[in-house]
């Protein structure tokens, strides 16, 4: 079954049965990366980057704000990577080496037995990625003025894209969609979980914040208006809101706007599909 919505330019949203889809309709790579290759060259002359940079606004260099995805459907991953950053942001200090030939090691995680992790993996084993600074177009934070200090363009987000785009097997591994589950255990390498929104009170979610939980919000292919939510769409989640007594999930966009309203903890089963759950240490 695939169900598509048209929501923004550049994004088409496809939901399969299991597990969560995301899909995209902007102009796809012209080349795939591998383990082994690196990713399209622009001809544009390259930016001067610095891994980490703080941002006017920001108190740390690694921040949910330093996220834009671009035009590649990797919701999954960009709100992953950004719960990573909300919950345990010197683990993506820790897992980023500069190397001196101006590339970057990255460490990952795949399942023990050397495969992918999937639904179910509960051991893991480190695995390193190789990460030049030749970034798709087309990539999370392509913007020329996203995440620039000073004519410094910081791209630790970049990185942590193409090394999972890398470790998966190339751009189009990612370019089409994933769980936000998968994408938390290659990050971390500790088990996550997708739980059903009804299942989820605000009682648990203040034990997962306790926890310092990763939690990764995954929308149906319908979207709820109400809220602001599109269609088949990974959210992050930032925090509780309490207000005349009512609490709120505050979520947040991915792409950097087109941010969503607060949603009522008790509006969680209609305004999500899913709920993914990760564990950053």
């Amino acid at each position: 079954m695939t169900i598509s919505t048209a929501t923004k330019p550049g994004w088409l949203f496809t939901l399969d049965d299991s597990p969560f889809v995301e899909d995209s309709t902007a102009t796809q790579p012209t080349s795939v990366d591998t383990a082994t290759t690196t990713a399209t060259k622009t001809t544009a002359a390259a930016p001067k980057t610095a891994l980490f940079l703080t941002e006017s606004g920001d108190s740390t260099a690694i921040s949910l704000n330093d996220l834009h995805q671009g035009q590649i459907g990797d919701c999954f991953l960009i709100s992953s990577i950004g719960e990573l950053a909300r919950t345990e942001s010197t683990a993506i200090s820790n897992m980023i080496k500069v190397n001196a030939n101006g590339t970057e090691t990255v460490t990952l995680h795949v399942a023990s037995n050397g495969q992918l992790p999937g639904f179910g993996t509960t051991a893991f084993k480190t695995t390193t990625v190789v990460v030049t600074n030749s970034f798709q177009s087309t990539s999370v934070n392509n913007g020329a003025t996203q995440d620039v200090v000073g004519g410094v363009k910081e791209i630790w987000p970049q990185v942590l894209e193409q090394a999972v785009a890398q470790l998966n097997g190339g751009w189009s591994s990612i370019a089409y969609g994933g769980n936000p589950v998968i994408a938390m255990e290659e990050l971390t390498g500790h088990a996550a979980t997708a739980m059903s929104p009804a299942s989820v009170t605000l009682a648990s979610l203040q034990s997962m914040i306790t926890a310092n939980d990763m939690i990764a919000l995954d929308t149906s292919p319908l979207g709820n208006a109400t809220y602001n939510l599109v269609g088949s769409h990974a959210y992050m989640f930032e925090g509780l809101v309490t207000k005349s007594g009512t609490t709120y999930v505050q979520a947040g966009n991915p792409w950097g706007f087109d941010q969503p309203s607060l949603i009522p903890v008790s509006a969680l089963k209609s305004a999500f599909a899913e709920i993914d759950v990760g564990h950053p240490t």
